[in-house]
């Protein structure tokens, strides 16, 4: 099964900009002037469009009844959920801990409706964080996992269904998410906790779709000369840049052209995926692709990187007996950040928070995610092999009868 290097290296490139776009809503940094950081929200839309591609890529031809689909769903079960359970328990651990010492008050435990309310244990473990039972909560970028569980699941139903036609169910399914959100949704594509399972949706098809674009020109891109491939390559980071700047004004203020993430990022994808110029080679340098193994695990575990660090400054600024708490007015909307001393003490934390991130993304990587992927896939292949003896024997049955 070929791998598309270049875009694994896309996904950890995009995960440290989402990590970079929720610093600069905690701590005050001159990054937040610049539209591409204010604004990289949307590189989740991204790992949604890569998903459908990829997922495509390696399951299409695989499902044809319930049993191949439920064999599916175990893997990517396996995929998503381990790591979410385990930085679901750590921040568990973690706010219980806090709240047994003084801390700041959006830190508080309570029962329903609040950024750590117990109720909401139960939906994030669930994975029903993205279909509006409840706000942002616990890891809050994990809304997104959860939205992209349940589209595996109805991706898989698809493939099922439509045997022949899925580019066409796909393309259906894309334009009506994207139509849902821009009828519906107040932020376009910032939905995340209310309407994120149709912007996951019209991600994820809007990459399938890609894919079947892939198959049908691929061969052609392939043969470009090196130059005119690095060309189009420059081009297409030149124009995700500038999309993603004129999309908005931060998450508070999103236009209606956000909508067209999907589609851009559509493109950059089938650019990419032929890794025929220059800067896919780039892409390819070890250090990048370590960053793309690790994207997930970096994704997922940033917020509890972040919010460890929040309270270490809190607690050490109330015991220094420093106001370090700065009201930042965003595109019209106050909001209370944490100065660190000007651009300096800004970057150094930033450089240590990204340094805890990979380092713990590393880690998580090893010891939680391949653990559980290799796990979960032995039970679907076990599942597989089953099912084939099943067949066979029915088979036979069929033609001793």
């Amino acid at each position: 099964m070929a791998r598309f290097e270049a875009l694994d290296a896309w996904r950890g490139i995009c995960a440290l900009l989402v990590v970079l776009f929720h610093f600069c809503f905690i701590f005050t940094s001159p990054l937040m002037d610049a539209r591409l950081v204010a604004n990289a929200y949307l590189f989740v839309d991204f790992f949604f469009v890569l998903s459908g591609f990829v997922v495509c890529h390696a399951y299409r031809d695989r499902l044809g009844d319930a049993a191949s689909w439920l064999s599916f769903v175990v893997r990517r079960f396996g995929r998503l959920w381990p790591l979410h359970a385990v930085l679901l328990a750590a921040f568990v651990a973690f706010i219980g801990m806090v709240n047994l010492l003084p801390h700041p008050e959006r830190f508080d435990l309570t029962w329903t409706d609040s950024e750590y309310s117990i109720v909401g244990i139960g939906i994030y473990a669930m994975l029903l964080n993205a279909v509006n039972l409840h706000g942002m909560a616990w890891n809050a970028p994990s809304w997104s996992i959860g939205a992209e569980f349940y589209t595996y699941l109805l991706f898989g139903a698809v493939c099922v269904l439509t045997r022949g036609r899925l580019s066409l169910a796909a393309g259906v399914l894309a334009l009506l998410s994207v139509g849902l959100l821009a009828a519906v949704s107040p932020t376009y594509m910032n939905s995340t906790a209310d309407f994120g399972l149709f912007r996951c949706v019209a991600g994820f098809f809007t990459g399938v779709v890609a894919y079947r674009v892939h198959e049908a020109m691929g061969e052609r891109m392939r043969r470009l000369p090196p130059l005119a491939a690095t060309m189009l390559e420059v081009a297409a980071v030149a124009l995700v840049v500038l999309f993603v700047a004129r999309a908005g004004r931060g998450p508070d203020a999103v236009r209606a052209v956000s909508l067209g993430a999907p589609l851009m990022f559509a493109a950059a994808v089938l650019v990419f995926a032929t890794e025929g110029g220059q800067v896919s080679r780039l892409l390819r340098v070890r250090p990048l692709a370590a960053l793309g193994r690790w994207s997930y695990s970096i994704y997922m575990g940033h917020q509890l990187v972040l919010m460890a660090t929040l309270y270490a400054v809190w607690a050490f600024a109330r015991w220094q007996g420093l106001d370090i708490e700065a009201p930042v007015t965003i595109e019209g909307h106050t909001k209370t950040l944490y100065d660190l001393g000007g651009t300096a003490g800004s970057l150094a934390m930033l450089a240590l928070v990204l340094s805890a991130v990979i380092a713990l993304a590393a880690f998580t990587f090893t010891h939680v995610e391949e653990p559980a992927r290799r796990a979960f896939n032995g039970i679907a292949g076990r599942m597989d092999a089953r099912g084939g003896r099943l067949q066979a024997s029915a088979r036979r049955v069929s033609r001793a009868s």
